[in-house]
């Protein structure tokens, strides 16, 4: 029988590797855009004795910032939308050879092609016109105004308080870059980019299960000392679509509250563990009681 765990492990280590890419791109963005703020802030403000000089024109000046934010943005999306197709075309790939094994045959194309365009779409992203689907979920991803407000308010209380340039970066710096995962973008990065990888990988194992007639799914992974009791009690266990669905009528701690999906939330924000849809021959194998209910 195949290795169903380390087939698994691959999906689980690749969306995990995937978030740690993307929170270090995004890192790296948000520090481009320091050294254009600082760059910007040293050709437009006019400077008393290396201070800024607190006049109605300096403080007029201060909506250029919300057009360099804005330059900054749209390169800023493209980029970090680009990282986000690449990265999920990875476990799409995964996700194909999972299923190639599971079925013991090759997966066509256009199951391929469902589970791409279908796991996108959920997540707001239409591969057709390759355009982010207004109001979806990765439309949220990009709705950075509130960090251009915070930037152009640190610029107009630096006029006002006839800051030194040296002493503005400095402060400029700590507060928008600041710690790994601490800075402006980063936060509001990872407030909405939550479980992003995890979840598409659990996305796009359901739309494969889906198209190809699978009901039965492995709860796989691993259990740490962090792991929920809920995630423990059933991990590595075989369970068929309406036990799955059952879970939204359950209650644990750490369980999503407003929306919970269990095929897309499984033990809740956070959680390590995913699906690993299976065959009937599978299930039974691994939970004979269900020979009843698969030949029934």
């Amino acid at each position: 029988m195949p290795d169903y765990r380390k087939l698994t492990d691959r999906r689980v280590k690749e969306a995990e590797t995937s978030s740690a890419f993307m929170d270090a791109l995004v890192r790296t963005l948000q520090a481009a855009f320091y050294g254009l703020l600082i760059d910007w802030v040293s050709g437009n403000i006019e400077t008393v004795d290396g201070k800024m000089k607190y006049s109605a024109s300096n403080l007029g000046k201060v909506a250029g910032v919300y057009l360099l934010f804005d330059r900054f943005s749209r390169q800023y999306k493209k980029t970090v939308l680009g990282g986000i197709l690449d990265r999920a075309g990875r476990l799409f790939g995964l996700n194909k050879d999972y299923f190639e094994v599971v079925t013991e045959k090759p997966v066509n194309e256009s199951v391929q092609d469902a589970a791409r365009r279908l796991t996108l779409q959920r997540w707001g992203y239409n591969t057709t016109t390759k355009e982010l689907i207004p109001g979806g979920y990765m439309e949220a991803l990009f709705q950075n105004q509130g960090v251009a407000r915070n930037v152009a308010g640190l610029v107009n209380r630096a006029i006002a308080g006839q800051m030194s340039l040296a002493d503005f970066q400095k402060q400029f710096r700590k507060l928008f870059i600041g710690k790994p995962g601490q800075g402006m973008l980063e936060r509001h990065w990872k407030t909405n980019s939550y479980d992003l990888f995890a979840r598409i990988d659990r996305a796009a194992n359901l739309v494969y299960a889906d198209r190809l007639g699978l009901d039965y799914a492995i709860y796989s992974g691993t259990v740490k000392d962090t792991t929920r009791p809920w995630c423990e009690k059933h991990v590595n266990k075989v369970l068929s679509r309406k036990e799955i669905e059952a879970w939204k009528n359950q209650e644990w701690a750490g369980k999503i509250e407003v929306g919970y999906d269990p095929y897309l939330d499984c033990g809740g924000f956070q959680c390590r563990h995913t699906w690993s849809f299976i065959s009937n021959t599978v299930a039974e194998y691994l939970r004979p009681e269900l020979k009843s209910e698969t030949n029934g």
